[in-house]
């Protein structure tokens, strides 16, 4: 009977021994399956690839590539979007300080650097370099030009250009007594205006003119040109005369083509929009690939006439020009018979110059755009024309007297002093554009007026949009794009200064105001312009927290 129990027992142990072999063996063969069809999936059918197995070829191939050279990327080609590692840089304090320091010294062997910067929300400085130190402004001198015609004149003034008569009666179509075209320093007008309110004497079938016209330009005195404007200035349309007749901006543009046959009259094509004097050309055509023509030159005499002289090039594109109306009396006078003559207007006595009386009649008048949209203009396009006038104009009627020069510093710097609490010690504003090198102000008072403009309820408004927006117009259209929409500041240049003031919004929306002002070498615009961009990326990217 044990017998029969041990063999029982061997039997089943080879059972389980046999059963366990085979489990084995089927595992074996099933994962020698499951490997080959792995292998399957990474060959490619078509275009259609597994990201997976595509992703560890690419990682085998780097890996190969690795042992080939000790450098080993970070980014493999494909392997990562290419995106960049390096986050905006944020500025606390500290670290803000530290790095305006480090960008002034790296230009303070060339140049004298006043930087100051300001919190609009807190009040508090957040870095001061040579704040005291007067500086040439160039055009950010219009910043204090902008606000105190502003604040002065209010931003819906207008300039008013009239018509006037000592007649008193209109008999038979013709006007019994003089007329009178008294013109204020608006730096808008168009001669397209000037012709549409000589028209009204039409309406009112004034036919013939018994007495004069009197050409009346005394609301401004007759220095047209600033304190020590350059002489290299002089004769280009960003510095023509402040007149108190400004008419298109004192700007003549027209063209001058060669005509198609050599030794031939060039030609002159001039603009409806524009009054022309008569015009005597005298530029000749010369052969093609002639190096003996030497351009075109302009007279600088108009009691004859714009006269023009030179040769161009057959062949050659039309050639843009511009004059400048240096002698405006007589500019003034041929554009007022000119006008006149067309409208068949008879005048029995002479055109002339004169103050009107107080004893007139207005017949008609023509008013410019609000002073806001002016200011506009002149910030956002760096206008040196209304500059000068606005500056002549607050002048004017600030002191009660002829506008100038002299009464326009004085009145900018008085409006300043009591509306803004700015500090005019040792502030020189000559002309109100910024072109003169002479003039000089601290980062400390203009600062003062951007602190005072942006919280000024009658004109912080217009102050503000009228600052050129970086990366989207005026003189910031095509500057500081890496922060576009979150700079609005003023520029500033001449020959060796280079400045720009306004307000950055930082990357916590806090608003600074930044004055930086560069007086140094000729030729480094292109330095200091980037040193200026440096500091006010940096400044959009300080934060508190």
């Amino acid at each position: 009977m044990r017998i029969f129990y041990l063999l029982i027992s061997i039997g089943l142990l080879c059972c389980t021994i046999n059963y366990s072999l085979a489990a084995q063996k089927h595992y074996k063969y099933k994962k020698s399956v499951k490997t080959v069809k792995v292998s399957v999936k990474k060959k490619p059918i078509g275009k259609t690839t597994s990201v997976k197995s595509k992703t560890k070829s690419q990682r085998i191939k780097h890996k190969t590539a690795s042992k080939k050279s000790p450098v080993k990327s970070k980014n493999p080609v494909g392997l990562y979007p290419r995106v960049s590692m390096k986050s905006p840089t944020v500025f606390r304090g500290a670290g803000l300080v530290q790095l305006l320091n480090s960008l002034i010294r790296e230009n303070a062997d060339t140049a004298d650097i006043g930087v100051f910067v300001k919190s609009m929300n807190h009040g508090d400085v957040l870095y001061s370099k040579n704040i005291y130190t007067p500086l040439t402004p160039a055009s950010t001198m219009k910043v204090l030009t902008a606000e105190a015609a502003l604040v002065y004149l209010k931003p819906d003034y207008r300039f008013i250009t009239q018509l006037l008569t000592d007649s008193k009666t209109i008999k038979n179509g013709v006007l019994q007594g003089n007329l009178y075209i008294v013109l204020s320093g608006d730096p808008s007008l168009t001669y397209s205006e000037l012709v549409d309110l000589m028209q009204t004497l039409r309406t009112q079938q004034i036919a013939s003119i018994s007495g004069h016209v009197y050409i009346d330009h005394t609301a401004y005195d007759q220095r047209f040109y600033g304190p020590d404007w350059e002489n290299e200035d002089i004769g280009y349309c960003y510095a023509a005369p402040i007149s108190a007749a400004i008419i298109n901006h004192n700007c003549l543009p027209f063209k001058v083509s060669p005509a198609s046959i050599p030794g031939q009259i060039a030609k002159i094509e001039t603009s409806p929009k524009y009054f022309y004097p008569y015009i005597k050309n005298d530029v000749i055509t010369g052969p093609s690939r002639s190096r003996s023509c030497g351009g075109v030159r302009l007279s600088n005499d108009l009691s004859s006439g714009l006269e023009i002289d030179g040769c161009l090039t057959k062949g050659k594109d039309a050639v843009g020009l511009s004059y400048v109306v240096t002698d405006v009396t007589e500019y003034n006078r041929a554009l007022f018979r000119t006008v006149l003559s067309q409208m068949g207007v008879k005048i029995g006595g002479q055109i002339t110059f004169g103050t009107a009386p107080n004893n007139t009649t207005m017949l008609s008048y023509h008013s410019s755009k609000p002073l806001a949209e002016l200011v506009t203009e002149m910030l956002k396009k760096s206008d040196n024309v209304i500059a000068g006038a606005l500056f002549k104009k607050v002048g004017q009627i600030y002191t009660r007297n002829q506008g100038s020069w002299e009464n326009g510093s004085y009145a900018v710097s008085q409006i300043l002093a009591r509306a803004a609490s700015v500090n005019i010690s040792g502030l020189r504003n000559l002309d109100g554009s910024g072109l003169s090198p002479s003039n000089q102000v601290t980062p400390s008072q203009l600062m003062q007026v951007l602190a005072f403009a942006y919280r000024h309820p009658g004109t912080s408004d217009a102050f503000w949009d009228a600052l050129p927006i970086a990366g989207v117009d005026g003189t910031l259209k095509h500057r500081l794009t890496n922060v576009a929409k979150r700079v609005r500041a003023k520029t500033g240049t001449i020959s060796g200064v280079v400045s720009l003031a306004g307000y950055v919004t930082t990357s916590d929306k806090e608003m600074l105001a930044f004055v930086i002002m560069v007086n140094g070498n000729k030729g480094m615009t292109w330095k200091y312009r980037e040193l200026e961009d440096k500091i006010v990326t940096a400044l959009s990217q300080y934060t508190r927290s």
